[in-house]
């Protein structure tokens, strides 16, 4: 009898322990669970595969020369985009050395990340409820909402899974500490909480979010005891939100006094109310997701009346929310998680010049989300089969959505267009699409875009280094010179406008001048050959012949096979009228070099300046076969019609217009 009383308790036992995970539901098979996430994400993220390396991606990956030479003290130690978080450039750099500019590993680690975090956010859901159906719930909405296409579809958006990861195995850490007060289930905690935000700096609220979880989930008074383990957290928070506001000064995305200056303190109160809104509001129809949200327009000089409606709107849900709340107050940490978790980034401090992004919401869900769950299965102790119908309903609603979304992130044109249509006039939107055309290679958009940019108040230094760049390249120096002094006022800084400013005084022949910013481009960069080209023939343009010669001679020491600088070697005996040695010169790099144009070019204009023509002629001939661009035929032209033999003069000018050649 005594030993059937004892297998009694010990089924007791166990009966208790399962009902410490779901008391009101039946316990759900976790690799049910992993598995049903892992095969959803894949399938509503499908068209990711198609998707290219895009917006930030090049100045984070590809433009990034830590990522690139995997510069292990530069990923470390620098600030990157206006961010410290050396976790994650390690992690683009790893990919980088394994696969380049190929997004198909980025995209891939990415998807990962986010099946893992989505999992994860079961586990805690659970253990915070013991409701399994409320858990499952949350981690599907959170695995398949559109507003998390940003987050997982754009590799520079990897700090947003990374930190998420980290956040969440740290507070997973903090709850076991907390049923077992085990220092060594506490020291990891810390130590996951320091991973997090050294994966992105938005992890600082983790300490705030552990406060609230022990107040109304783990029933814990507002005690300094209580308080006192929460302190070495708010330590790394305040160093890491100081390290993320020096390292957004620096890049100057820093909206401050901007913002300050264009907005009144009433209006900014109902942007920011407007931002919160928009979460919740994207939450439930989550449509027309764009990569860039502006600041409103003041027509007729206030803000749109939407605004007012925000504020509105505001205080009637956190009343709500409050009242409510009483009686529940898991409803309160749904509403204070997202709070907490979003603050940073609601533009109470101006960073940037966005009022919302879809990326700050990945973090921030689990508050909306939870609450929708909870709503639907953890009001009543038995899970009713209507609220498994809405929630499948809102999980295949939210597939079809993401899958739809997620196309969006194939390149820069089909991101910033359709939000063109919103914003058709908004700098960030319209610089975008000029950076696509750009890299398409097409000029004359890139251009349009990038100038309507600059006109619409963008205040860009790249924006205007390109368009000086594009303004050099079409021969006109005197407007690339208006763009490049404008460089000098705005951020980033770069070495790149001074040698913009260099080669566009040189073309102008204002060559003393443009020695000042040719050498400071080459001493803020001794590496750049580009530079230390520039500088080598603007020493050849002031005189100084001998420097530039040397300049070459290490050039090509460096790099035997630079052509450009051996050009430039030739071209400085030319600049100190030893013409015979330059031919000479020419003549060896051509033999070299044969394809090699430029050398075409300068020997032949050297020819017609000491009166060979037929020479010069029969060089641009053979120099036409090999280009594309009619340069050639249009420079024999010229030299027949400066010889008044106009009939010959014409089937050249013929050939070279039929290449393209608009004069």
């Amino acid at each position: 009898m005594a030993k059937k009383n004892s297998q009694n308790k010990a089924t007791s036992k166990v009966v208790e322990s399962t009902s410490d995970i779901s008391p009101e539901n039946p316990v759900i098979n976790t690799s049910w669970v992993i598995g049903g996430l892992l095969v959803f994400i894949f399938l509503a993220y499908a068209k990711i595969w198609e998707n290219g390396l895009v917006w930030d991606d090049d100045p984070y990956i590809t433009l990034n020369d830590a990522v690139t030479n995997f510069n292990l003290k530069e990923l470390l130690t620098g600030f990157h985009v206006g961010n410290y978080h050396p976790v994650t450039m390690l992690s683009l750099a790893a990919e980088y050395a394994i696969v380049g500019d190929a997004p198909w590993l980025y995209h891939l680690d990415n998807l990962i990340l986010h099946t893992i975090n989505s999992f994860l956010v079961f586990l805690l859901i659970r253990k915070l409820t013991k409701q399994d159906w409320v858990a499952v719930s949350t981690a599907a909405l959170f695995a398949l909402h559109p507003l998390h296409v940003e987050s997982v579809a754009w590799a520079a958006e990897r700090k947003d899974l990374l930190y998420t990861f980290f956040l969440f195995l740290s507070f997973g850490s903090y709850l076991l500490y907390q049923e077992s007060k085990d220092k060594v289930k506490y020291i990891l905690s810390l130590f996951l909480f320091l991973m997090a935000c050294l994966s992105k700096g938005m992890a600082v609220v983790l300490p705030a979010l552990l406060l609230i979880t022990d107040w109304w989930f783990l029933d814990k008074k507002f005690t300094i005891k209580n308080l006192l383990d929460k302190f070495p957290f708010f330590i790394i928070t305040l160093f890491f939100a100081w390290l993320a506001t020096t390292a957004q000064k620096e890049a100057g995305a820093d909206a401050s006094n901007v913002i300050g200056a264009a907005y009144t303190f009433s209006e900014r109160i109902r942007i920011v109310t407007y931002s919160f809104l928009f979460y919740w509001v994207k939450t439930i129809i989550p449509i027309n997701l764009l990569p860039f949200y502006p600041y409103p327009g003041k027509a007729g000089g206030s803000i749109p009346v939407i605004y007012n409606f925000a504020l509105i709107a505001f205080i009637i849900t956190a009343l709500f929310v409050f009242i409510i709340g009483k009686k529940n107050k898991w409803i309160w940490w749904s509403f204070a998680f997202f709070t907490i978790s979003v603050s940073t980034v609601l533009q109470i401090i101006p960073v940037g010049s966005a009022i919302v992004a879809d990326r700050y919401y990945y973090l921030s869900s689990i508050g909306p989300l939870f609450l929708i769950s909870y709503l639907l299965f953890g009001l009543s102790k038995n899970t009713k089969i209507w609220s498994r119908y809405v929630a499948a309903f809102l999980v295949l609603g939210c597939s079809f959505l993401t899958f739809s979304q997620v196309p969006h992130w194939k390149n820069g044109f089909t991101l910033f267009k359709p939000a063109e249509k919103f914003y058709p006039e908004d700098a960030m939107v319209i610089s975008n699409i000029g950076w696509y055309y750009l890299g398409q290679k097409e000029f004359p958009l890139a251009k349009e875009y990038l100038m309507r940019a600059d006109n619409n108040g963008f205040k860009n230094a790249d924006v205007c280094r390109t368009i000086g760049s594009m303004y050099i390249d079409e021969g006109h120096y005197e407007d690339a010179l208006i763009y490049v002094k404008k460089a000098y006022e705005y951020l980033p800084v770069k070495s790149r406008t001074d040698w913009l400013m260099a080669l566009a005084l040189y073309k102008l022949n204002r060559n003393e001048e443009a020695l000042v910013y040719a050498e400071k481009a080459a001493k803020e960069e001794p590496e750049n050959l580009e530079y230390l080209n520039t500088l080598s023939q603007v020493l050849s343009a002031t005189g100084n012949y001998s420097r530039a010669r040397e300049l070459n001679k290490k050039l090509l020491a460096e790099k035997p096979d630079l052509l450009d600088a051996k050009l430039n070697y030739a071209y400085s005996f030319r600049q100190e009228g030893k013409l015979e040695r330059e031919m000479e010169e020419l003549k060896a790099l051509i033999k070299e070099a044969p394809d090699y144009l430029p050398a075409y070019r300068n020997l032949g204009v050297t020819y017609s300046d000491l009166g060979r023509h037929d020479d010069a002629v029969e060089l641009w001939e053979r120099a036409s076969k090999i280009d594309s661009t009619g340069d050639y035929e249009y420079n024999i032209g010229i030299n027949y019609a400066m010889r008044n033999r106009v009939n010959d003069a014409i089937p050249w000018y013929q050939k070279a217009a039929k290449k393209g050649k608009k004069e």
